[in-house]
This record gives C-alpha cells, structure tokens and sequence, in this order.
C-alpha cells in the first residue's frame, strides 16, 4: 500500500512540475517525463563549451544555441554528451537529460538519442534566452511512442525550390519527426524512363544529397512511386498500357509491360533516395480494373487481378532489400466493408453490419511481406475502424497508419486546428495497437502553400512521440511558443482558427452552384448574376445569405489583418510563414470584399452614391491583380508557382485545382471570370 502511495505521490509531483514548466518552457514533443531537482536553475548563457564522453562524435546541428558552443574547456557550465548502456531508455532514440549546478548531462544508449536530447535541450535554451528565465533544475526521461513517424512529401503538382527542402528536414528533425515518404511522380528525373519526368524534374543525384543529408539528421526518406491507380504521369506518355484507353489513371496488371516500366521507375527512385527501408508502391483508388481484353483472357476477378499485381511488386521490392507499403483501401472495397469502416456505427449496429467473410476467404492473396497503410484522414478512432485494426492483427497482417496533414478536402488551408486532433487520434490508435508506425499525409490535391501545412507536421511530431500527453488547445499554444516565441499569455495565434473558418466561406461565395474542392471533385460552377441596374436591392434579396455572412466575415477579416499585424511585429522567428498567412487571408478576403461592394452598390441611394460605389467595385476589381502579384511573389519564395512550358497534364477523373493549367490561374478558378464579368458589367 506504502508504495503505491508513493508511486501516486510521485507521478502527481513529475506531474505538477510539468505543468509548472509549461508556463515558460514548452518542449515539443512534449517529453515522456519531467522530475524537478532541487536548486534555482541556470540561464542558457552559462552553458559555454560541450565535452564529450568516450566514443562520442559531435551530433549533427541545426543552427542554434548548441550549434554556437566550442568543445574546448572554458568558464561556465558544460554540456557533457556519452554514451550508456544503463539508467537510459531502452528505445534507441531515447535519452536522459538532466540539470543541475554542474551544467547539463545527456546519456542515451545511440547517437540518436543524444541528438534527440540535443534538440530537446535546444529548446529548453531558446526559451530561457527568450523569457530571461532559468531554466529550472530538472532530470527528463524521454523516448518515442512510436518508433517510426513519418510525414508526407507530395510533389505531383508542385515542386518547392531545392534549398527549402534542407529548411524542412531541419524543422522535422528539431521537432523529431523520423521519416520522410516521398510521393516523387514525375518530378524524378527517371535514367530508365526519361519520358516520364517533367521537364523541372530533380535529378538522382540531387535528390540523393537531399537524402544524405536527412540521413545526417536522423531522418529516413523512402519514395512512393504511384502504381496500378493513380498514373496519369505515367501512362499519359504510355497509352499502350492504359486498362481504360479513355483514361491515363490504372495500368493494365495482365500486361507484362507493365511490370517492365513500373520496376525502371522504382529501381530509379530506390537509386534516388538510397537510405530508406521502405518502398511504397501506391495501389489504391482503382477504379477500373478487369475491363480490357488483357484481364478477361486471364478469367481472373478485378479482385484477383489486384492482388496479382500487388504480389508481383512486393516481391520486387524485397528483391531489392525494401519492404513494401500498400495503401490498403482497394481489398476492402473489394471485400464489402468499405463503407462499414467509414461509418459511424457502434455497438449492437456495428456487429449486425460487419462482415469481413470476403476478405477472410482471401486472406491467402494478402503479401505478407507488405505493410498495409491504413489510411484515414478524419477521425480514426471509431469503432468500426478500430475493429478493422483488430482484424489485420488476427489475420497477421503488419499495418502502419496514415493520418493527413492536408488533404483534398482543405483547399489552400488545412483546416480544424491543422487536422491536430486526428493525427493525435491516429497516433494514439497506432501506440495503443503497436503498429509499424505513422504517416502525416500531405496531399498536393488542394496545393496549400506548404508553410500552411506546418502546424500539422509539427502536430505529428508532437504526438508521433507522445499522443497522450497535451490536448489540442495545449499543442496550439506550445506551437505559438516554439515556432514564433509567443509566450503562454500572448495569444497570438488565435487568427489561425479564423482564417481556418474563413476558408468555408471562400470556397463557393461567388456561385449558386459547382465546388472547387478537389476531394469531391472539382466540378463545372455556376457563378452568381450581378446586379440589374433597373432593379435597386433585388440582388442583394436574392444572395440575401451570402451578403449576411460577408458582413461576418468582414468582421472576422478585421481581427485576423489585426492579428497577423501584430504577430508580425511580436514574432521572435519565422515570419515568412506569418507572411504566408498573410497572403492567404487577403486571398481568402477577396470574395467577400467583392460581394460587399457589390451589395453597396445594390442598396445605394441616389445618383451620386451609386456613382460612387460603382467607382468602388471597379477599385476592387482592379486590386485582385495587385493581391495576385502580391500572394505569388511571396509564395514563390519557395514554391515554383507554374508548370515548365510544355507539360502535359492528366486525363481522368481527378480534377484537382492545382493540375488545371500550367500557370497558376487555378488559384483562382471562380475569381478570375467574376472579376471579368464585373468589369464587362461596369461598361453597360
């Protein structure tokens, strides 16, 4: 009884200091556990030289407080880095780091672990330089819930300039993110098939110095070259292999060819970035199979064929020391519990409605070899999923999760606090149930600025290492301290949830019909009818609605300008993402501010009011192309806005915004024929 007294006692104070620490220090990831030592701490500028213990290289670091410290012996406080193989964490990227009087000591069983503490200490020195605080007499024990995290690259439509991808992988490293998987398409330049790479494509050689680099900084990136589905980049250039000859999305998998091609592209790619362990292979989202002369001489099902194929490519993947990753939707369609799992069904409900006797007739066509990716990009912790989860465990599948960052269904912005909450959901499924690790998708289909999808990385390495540990409004707040230096009180960041919201509104105040979300597809729009000069106030009663949530969100406009302002002014670092924001809102802004003044017009009384607001709506559409240069100038700092001259765009069903032109107009798809009907209005 004495002892589980004490035991309660003990996690209530590690506890308590915890919560005491976070009003000035909050690390993120926030660290496994935190013991307070007695004494009155010490400042960041007492640590002035590092030692080394046995065997010990000097970790790898980023620019920062570490960075600046000499290994020679001088006045102050060490930081004394060594290698243990007791009192550490058994994980090979756990460490200990404690302080005191002395300085700070760091053990860890790898050189992993004593980088992670570095960037854990790294933090503890940025905030105490920041708040002119001490940091406080301490000891952390610390290691990751989830061995491998990863987060999503997808350069489909986009590439990013060279040096910002050394930027990322520094940020991901700093906040402990592991892994990288690269979706390449055709921003490869492939030797073995250099049909397929785009004109802009990084080469081999540059991608393998990107990689070394990673590697340097205890991150490991594999590629994921689409294959079966999703291969318009390939097959737009190899028509001979389509199962649709109308559509370049799904190969044939009864052609031998494709094989031939797929494996030139994955040897490039393996070539590419030579350190992963992984290859992912794509196969999902196939939505004709089985429908050519090719798969019905075979008398296979389009089940059957799908796994054929998936068979083939695992085996080359192990013949090439890399272990295969299927995104796993297709077999679950094919086996009838797609929607189940997609459902909201609990209990009595949940029971009546499972069947998994498909899928169990066929578990022998499942590679076991393979790691499923088990991908849901809301929430992941629904019974139905979670009951999908227990069956791959039975079944003995290995499964791996996959979460998003961004994906189709936030166009421009990620949206619900940067999808936070279900990457900490996922995360804690993926720990609880000890799968083989977890992806943060980023998906190009809605092509936000990647400055935008910051906050979600971050949020995966947050809870990729401990899921449990912050709730979403503590991580928010941890995320305005780290990555801007705003302290506990300041609230700086509040805008974000607003700009988040504003994007509703934004994707359709300008049509009485269509969508520009690309995860539904993005269809042909109907914009509103502008106002008929004879008839004063009849179109404001009839976009009654629209006009009511403009004012709203003119409202909410003012106070996220306002904010942005002034955390811009405040910020301690990284403005260029709060210049990003910035952008966005006024890009997010324009449709209200054109609905407004077109409204005024509407309602204006007298000659000279309606002389007057008419000059206003012409000012308005004349500052969309000044907003345009504006926006693209600074998301051109490390974004490359257009398609090289002559690429040659997809033909299937999947209308993303970003794949509609060369240019970037596609950032503008209802703006720019409203702002032109306006103009050719203003002159009747």
């Amino acid at each position: 009884m004495k002892h589980c007294l004490f035991i309660c006692f003990l996690f209530v104070s590690v506890t308590c200091f915890a919560q005491k620490l976070e009003k000035t220090y909050r690390l993120i990831p926030q660290p496994q556990s935190i013991k307070e030592l007695p004494g009155k701490g010490i400042h960041s500028d007492e640590l002035s030289y590092i030692r080394l213990g046995e065997g010990v290289s000097m970790p790898t670091l980023m620019k920062g407080w570490i960075s600046m410290l000499p290994q020679s012996p001088r006045s102050g406080k060490s930081i004394y880095l060594a290698l243990s193989k007791t009192q550490v964490p058994e994980s090979p990227e756990g460490y200990t780091l404690e302080v005191s009087a002395k300085g700070v000591v760091i053990l860890a069983k790898t050189p992993a672990g004593l980088f992670y503490g570095c960037q854990t200490l790294e933090q503890l020195m940025e905030d105490s330089h920041d708040f002119r605080q001490p940091i406080p007499f301490m000891k952390i024990t610390d290691y990751p819930a989830i061995p491998y995290r990863a987060v999503h690259f997808d350069t489909k439509h986009h590439l990013d300039r060279i040096e910002y991808y050394y930027k990322e992988i520094d940020k991901l490293a700093y906040y402990k993110v592991n892994a990288i998987i690269w979706e390449i398409e055709d921003k490869l330049r492939y030797t073995r098939r250099p049909e397929v790479a785009a004109p802009n494509a990084i080469s081999k050689q540059e991608m393998q110095a990107i990689c070394r680099y990673a590697q340097e900084r205890n991150i490991e990136i594999s590629p994921l070259v689409q294959g079966l589905g999703h291969a318009g980049f390939i097959l737009k250039h190899h028509w001979e292999l389509r199962e649709n000859p109308h559509s370049d999305w799904e190969f044939c998998p009864s052609d031998p060819r494709t094989y031939e091609l797929q494996f030139d592209l994955y040897q490039d790619a393996i070539e590419a970035m030579p350190y992963g362990k992984y290859l992912h292979i794509g196969g999902d989202e196939i939505t004709a199979i089985g429908i050519d002369e090719r798969c019905k001489k075979t008398g296979k099902s389009p089940f059957e064929l799908q796994m054929i194929w998936l068979q083939k490519v695992c085996n080359y993947a192990t013949e090439q020391g890399r272990i295969p990753i299927f995104w796993d939707d297709m077999p679950l369609k094919f086996g009838g519990i797609w929607e189940v799992i997609q459902s909201d069904k609990s209990g009595r409900e949940l029971e009546l409605a499972w069947n998994t006797t498909k899928l169990d007739d066929a578990i022998r066509l499942f590679p076991k070899e393979c790691i499923y990716m088990r991908w849901n990009y809301q929430d992941a912790t629904k019974p139905a999923h979670q009951r999908l989860l227990k069956w791959y465990h039975e079944k003995g599948l290995k499964v791996m999760g996959a979460t998003a960052a961004a994906f189709g269904g936030s166009p421009f912005l990620p949206r619900n606090h940067s999808m936070a909450g279900y990457i900490k959901g996922f995360s804690q499924l993926v720990a609880d149930h000890q799968l083989s690790g977890i992806l943060a998708t980023a998906w190009d289909d809605g092509s936000p600025h990647p400055e935008t999808v910051w906050r979600g990385y971050i949020a995966q390495g947050e809870f990729g290492w401990n899921p449990s540990a912050r709730s979403i409004e503590a991580f928010k707040q941890a995320h305005a301290q780290r990555e801007y230096g705003f302290g506990h009180k300041e609230q700086r960041m509040n805008f974000l949830d607003e700009l988040e919201q504003t994007a509703y509104f934004f994707d359709s105040a300008l049509v009485t019909s269509g969508r520009r979300n690309p995860a539904w597809g993005t269809t042909q729009f109907t914009l509103i009818t502008l106002p008929d000069k004879t008839k004063p106030g009849a179109w404001s009663k009839t976009y009654q609605d629209k006009i009511t949530q403009a004012k709203n969100e003119e409202k909410r406009y003012t106070f996220i300008a306002q904010s942005i302002r002034t955390a811009k002014e405040n910020a301690l670092r990284n403005r260029y993402t709060l210049d990003v924001y910035e952008q966005t809102s006024y890009l997010l802004h324009y449709p209200t501010r054109l609905l407004l003044a077109l409204h005024a017009y509407d309602t204006a009384s007298g000659e000279e009011s309606r002389k007057d607001a008419l000059e206003y709506i012409a000012q308005t559409c004349d500052y969309f192309e000044t907003m345009r240069q504006e926006l693209e100038s600074v998301y051109s700092q490390t974004r490359f806005m257009e398609n090289p001259e002559g690429y040659l765009a997809d033909s299937n069903h999947h209308n993303h915004l970003a794949a509609k032109t060369n240019s970037s107009d596609w950032l503008y798809l209802y703006e720019i024929p409203m702002v032109r009907n306006i103009k050719a209005w203003i002159k009747q």
